[in-house]
């Protein structure tokens, strides 16, 4: 959804000085120089798409959500009908949990015969984390007739169909995810999470280590090794993966529920209690949904 380079060098064509310094700021990883020389462009011809485009995908590299809407909101009502500029502004909505903004934005765009497949795995997301999980399946079932070699696609399928225990369904999908591209990280977690649920845990644990190997930063993955090797009683083992999943993310409230166990079960009751302690002050006061979207397959918003 970022400005590429082939799109830096359309948006560069027949425009003035002040754009192209800003540009050239941008492909070269200097944002906040591209925020100023943009800004300024914006402000000589607030008309120009490619500015306020530009600017508006400066703002998302700064983290700064709601100038981003504001420019990308602009630049699509500049030009509604540029894709990079719709998928931008909904990510962004999406970033800010503003669900129904997303929805309502990607909606009529999918409907459209040029609808592409990043348009619709934007919306199948924030359709699921608004909680239409009906909605957001018959989504993936549209995406799925659409692109059905899509690796994402695929996965949306699997981790879907396991809600409703359709294991061996979802195991299909996963599996043609995995033979269409096998360099898609989201694959091997979802795969190894189902075979977790299908209590298969030494077919799970290769496909969680294939999982951390390719994103060694994935907090979920890294739990849920760790309760499969538990369920082998491989304690030593669990209790060093989720120690790991406990530096990475500290006030992660799963990782200290499932080390408490270990500890209790390797015969460690203090830290047992300890860990437990500390998972029931870490958890939210609110839930988290059933359906929540593992980091590895969400495309927007926090990782």
């Amino acid at each position: 959804m970022l400005a590429s380079a082939a799109l830096l060098a359309a948006l560069l064509a027949a425009q003035p000085p002040l754009f192209e310094r800003g540009a050239e700021a941008f492909a070269a990883g200097e944002f906040a120089q591209a925020e100023k020389l943009l800004a300024q462009a914006v402000k000589q011809q607030p008309r120009s798409f490619e500015a306020r485009f530009l600017l508006g995908a400066t703002l998302v590299q700064l983290n700064r959500t709601e100038a981003a809407i504001e420019q990308l909101r602009a630049a699509h009502q500049l030009n509604p009908r540029h894709p990079d500029a719709l998928k931008l502004l909904a990510a962004q909505y999406m970033t800010k949990r503003d669900f129904p903004s997303a929805i309502a934005l990607l909606k009529p765009a999918v409907a459209a015969p040029a609808a592409d497949e990043e348009m619709y795995l934007l919306l199948v997301e924030a359709a699921l984390t608004a909680g239409d999980t009906e909605g957001s399946f018959a989504l993936s079932q549209q995406a799925v007739k659409r692109f059905p070699n899509s690796p994402q696609v695929n996965c949306w399928m699997g981790f879907q169909l396991q809600f409703s225990g359709r294991y061996d369904e979802a195991r299909a999908f996963l599996e043609k995810a995995l033979r269409v591209a096998p360099d898609y990280p989201a694959t091997y977690y979802l795969l190894a999470d189902v075979l977790l649920k299908q209590q298969k845990l030494s077919e799970a644990v290769p496909h969680f280590r294939k999982a951390i190997e390719m994103s060694p930063g994935d907090v979920e993955a890294r739990i849920g090794l760790g309760q499969a090797l538990a369920g082998l009683d491989r304690l030593p083992e669990a209790a060093r993966e989720l120690e790991q999943a406990a530096r990475l993310a500290p006030d992660e409230p799963r990782v200290h529920f499932q080390l408490s166990r270990v500890y209790f079960r390797l015969g460690d009751e203090r830290r047992a209690e300890q860990e437990a302690e500390l998972s029931a002050k870490l958890r939210p006061a609110v839930v988290p949904l059933l359906t929540e979207v593992p980091s590895a397959l969400r495309s927007a918003g926090p990782k």
